[in-house]
């Protein structure tokens, strides 16, 4: 009998769960995409195609229920492709205060690593601090997205599991379970108010209705918005929405965006969703010029209209199965944005894409490289360019395949 509960002793000694742990996993992923190009002076004469390989080591580490650790450190190897214009999405960066980051390049393979996350995070009862390298996501907009201001994830690219992560501190005030105010600094390129990006934002939940409220002060801007999510009977509503004073008094402009999502069936999911800024151009000969405004340059918006609606259905044919169409439509011009998909869980921990775009709409004008210099004999700025007539009309077709396994 004292051999028996010296026995059970020990087994209960075992089984006290230890006040750190620790796991290190990660995923690897291959693209293959091909550009079909048309005929026109600035786009490469013959299809490009391009390989992609990228993997991701993750270390994630806790201690008790106060401390977190997350590390990540990524590497990527890309073909070069003379031409080649499909961003995957992977292999992205971000300004950084330790530069931790590498680039090597030859003629035929660009290969670069960066610790992508790193952060160290504390939590007590109502409140969590992060500090380090983080991913900063605001608002709930899934394609046009006026509230994503710290380093803007493009939603054109193909794989968007893993927004950069920027060096930034993060402060998480929770009052019971229906509010909630984050605070947020994180740097952008350098220490002065145009190199910054502060922010604060609040939201609370009433019934049905989730309502938050941003104020920052992005790269020198001031930006002040909202974001609504509510349900109204089987449809999930999503309502984001900003107002930019530009930094040295240049004139405000508005984004905003308005979503609804519902299920007619079990299998089918069904996004729609309108946009309009007031920043872009409404005629197809001014897009360039708002190409060469600074929020286009670091991302913040990446249209050049005015309005914009997209339609997005996602059907699961069997269990491993799924097929997608989205659409991103101007319809000032018109032209359209359309992405096919087709994704197979080949395994718990792998799956495969297949895919594409095109571009539908006027192309641009046939031109020569004579018509980009100027009566001086310089080039033409890019705001002196006129010869679009449409906006998606200017893309060319991309077919691409994916796969990803996770371990």
């Amino acid at each position: 009998m004292i051999a028996l509960l010296s026995l059970a002793g020990a087994a209960e000694e075992e089984e006290v769960e230890k006040p750190w742990k620790a796991s290190l996993h990660g995923d690897l992923k291959t693209f293959f995409t091909a550009t079909i190009p048309y005929e026109h002076v600035l786009m490469p004469p013959d299809p490009t195609g391009q390989g992609v390989f990228d993997a991701r080591l993750k270390l994630e580490a806790a201690w008790g229920d106060s401390l977190r650790l997350q590390v990540h450190q990524t590497a990527t190897a890309i073909t070069a492709a003379s031409g080649a214009m499909t961003r995957t999405g992977v292999g992205l960066t971000a300004p950084e205060v330790v530069k931790l980051s590498w680039v090597a390049t030859d003629q035929d393979l660009t290969f670069r690593g960066r610790v992508d996350r790193l952060s160290l995070a504390w939590s007590t009862p109502g409140f969590d601090l992060t500090v380090g390298r983080q991913p900063v996501t605001f608002g709930h907009a899934q394609v046009f997205t006026p509230l994503d201001l710290v380093n803007p994830f493009n939603p054109a690219f193909i794989d968007q599991e893993y927004k950069p992560g920027v060096d930034s501190l993060r402060a998480d005030v929770y009052a019971g379970t229906a509010s909630t105010l984050t605070l947020v600094a994180a740097y952008a390129g350098s220490w002065d108010r145009e190199g910054l990006v502060t922010a604060v934002y609040g939201q609370s939940t009433v019934g049905v209705t989730d309502i938050g409220l941003f104020a920052g002060s992005v790269r020198g801007d001031a930006v002040f918005g909202t974001s609504v999510v509510t349900a109204v009977g089987p449809a999930g509503i999503t309502g984001d929405g900003t107002v930019t004073l530009p930094a040295g008094g240049g004139d405000p402009f508005v984004r905003a965006s308005l979503s609804g999502f519902f299920r007619p069936g079990p299998n089918t999911t069904i996004a729609l969703e309108g946009y309009v800024q007031t920043l872009g151009a409404t005629r197809p000969s001014d897009y360039l010029k708002t190409t060469v405004d600074p929020h286009f340059a670091r991302s913040e918006i990446w249209l050049m209209g005015v309005g914009y609606a997209a339609l997005a259905v996602s059907q699961q044919v069997t269990p491993t199965v799924t097929t997608s169409l989205a659409l991103v439509a101007n319809p000032l011009d018109p032209s359209a944005f359309v992405a096919p998909n087709l994704g197979w869980s080949v395994a718990n921990n792998v799956d495969f894409v297949l895919g594409g775009f095109v571009g539908l709409g006027a192309r641009p004008d046939d031109i020569t490289l004579l018509d980009l210099i100027g009566p001086d004999g310089a080039p033409l700025s890019v705001d002196q360019l006129t010869y679009l007539n449409s906006e998606f009309g200017t893309y060319p077709g991309v077919i691409f395949a994916q796969a990803k396994i996770y371990y």
